[in-house]
């Protein structure tokens, strides 16, 4: 592989220089605590890259150097007058004085080493460094679904990903006094973000992480670092997950409550339409039985009645005519619609008497009148509660029926 094809593909994948420097501003708390007790101390960056953590170092006025294989990325921390050195990392490290460093860094170095390299490497750093000095990996977090199945394997100088509980064992095996991982890059939403999908069990869980382990010196000097040692950072996927099985058990008891209801509400209707059918059976049985063929002729008595003190004797006499009249001269309108040329004589008559508009208007009047108008939507509604508006159609109608008939009966009674 080219220098400069991995040249080009770490600008493209590995983010600008300002967001490299913004993410690994997290060391500097225990670089700047190993400043104060070696004030002139050496930090060594294995695999330095373009030198962001050199530049970051130099900001602060840390002496470090770097080590690199790839020419192409060295030309960058050249440029920029940074120290560094073409060369292998473990071969570097291995000349370097015992405890002559304060910190050994390896960012995105582990995972293109083979395993006993990288265990050569651990020992190593332990040997050089001075006490209580530091060693610092970062690598991918395999922890994180995408990045353990698909981003890590983007880098084709990638060998597998390391585990945070192997590489935080490492420097223990070695001799270490303590270590630390911290997850590294997650969004930080998600930390205190309740509603959890499943996308985000898969890419959310933090996507690099880091082991910082410490050689073992005197009580004083480890107790300066006790407080950064022990910081919590990151997302784990466990709490990911955890959250993200809450929401499918809120959903799945709201859905539980929700189906139990529709039971409820359905075993209501089914009673509602059982005692609808009984009060229709019922009120056939009314119709059927001889009591109200009997008193059909008083009903229709007691009607009139109420017609007339409704809309008075002239009116009653009015419809009482129209509907005499109406069926002659319906059939009469059809007996002469049905003879063309009867037609066509009646009206030219009417024409010349001056009379075809009147009798127009009251062929179109009676027309009208004899097609029935429904009831509007509001008179229906009006006439059922609105407790019983959720009642199938069928119920409707029947209760309908059976309202009518139960107001007529106490007409008969009353």
């Amino acid at each position: 592989m080219s220098d400069e094809f991995y040249r080009a593909f770490e600008d493209r994948h590995r983010g600008s220089r300002e967001l490299i420097k913004e993410r690994i501003c997290v060391y500097l708390p225990f670089i700047l605590l190993l400043k104060e007790i070696y004030p002139n101390g050496l930090v060594l960056d294995s695999g330095c890259g373009r030198g962001e953590w050199l530049e970051l170092l130099k900001e602060n006025d840390i002496h470090a150097s770097g080590v690199d294989l790839d020419e192409e990325m060295l030309s960058a921390c050249i440029d920029a007058g940074f120290d560094v050195i073409n060369g292998d990392a473990i071969d570097t490290l291995k000349k370097q004085a015992d405890e002559s460093l304060i910190c050994v860094s390896a960012f995105h170095m582990v995972e293109h080493i083979p395993f006993d390299v990288l265990q050569v490497f651990v020992a190593e750093a332990l040997r050089a460094l001075k006490p209580g000095g530091l060693l610092i990996m970062e690598t991918p977090n395999p922890e994180n679904i995408k990045v353990a199945t698909e981003n890590f394997y983007l880098d084709p100088t990638h060998i597998k990903p390391i585990p945070s509980g192997l590489l935080s064992f490492l420097p223990e095996f070695y001799g270490f006094e303590r270590t630390k991982a911290l997850r590294l890059q997650e969004n930080k939403a998600l930390i205190t973000q309740e509603k959890i999908s499943l996308a985000d069990v898969i890419d959310g869980a933090s996507p690099d992480y880091a082991v910082i382990a410490q050689k073992k010196a005197g009580v004083d000097l480890l107790k300066k670092f006790d407080d950064v040692f022990s910081q919590e950072l990151g997302l784990p996927l466990t709490s990911l997950v955890n959250k993200f099985d809450s929401r499918l058990l809120k959903i799945e008891v709201k859905a539980g409550q929700a189906e139990a209801k529709a039971g409820q509400a359905e075993a209501k209707a089914g009673q509602a339409e059982a005692k609808a059918e009984q009060l229709h059976t019922e009120l056939q049985d009314v119709y059927a039985s001889r009591s109200w063929r009997i008193t059909a002729p008083l009903r229709w008595f007691i009607h009139q009645v109420k017609l007339l003190r409704q809309h008075g004797l002239f009116s009653r006499i009015k419809a009482l005519v129209k509907k005499i009249t109406c069926p002659f001269i319906r059939r009469a309108i059809a007996f002469i619609v049905s003879r063309p040329e009867l037609r066509f004589r009646l009206v030219s008559l009417v024409r010349r008497l001056g009379l075809y508009g009147f009798l127009k208007s009251t062929y179109l009047h009676i027309s009208r009148s004899d097609q029935p108008m429904p009831p509007s939507s509001t008179q229906a509604s009006e006439a059922i509660p609105d407790k019983l508006q959720s009642l199938p159609s069928t119920a409707l109608r029947i209760y309908a029926e059976l309202k009518t008939a139960v107001e007529q009966r106490e007409k008969e009674s009353g």
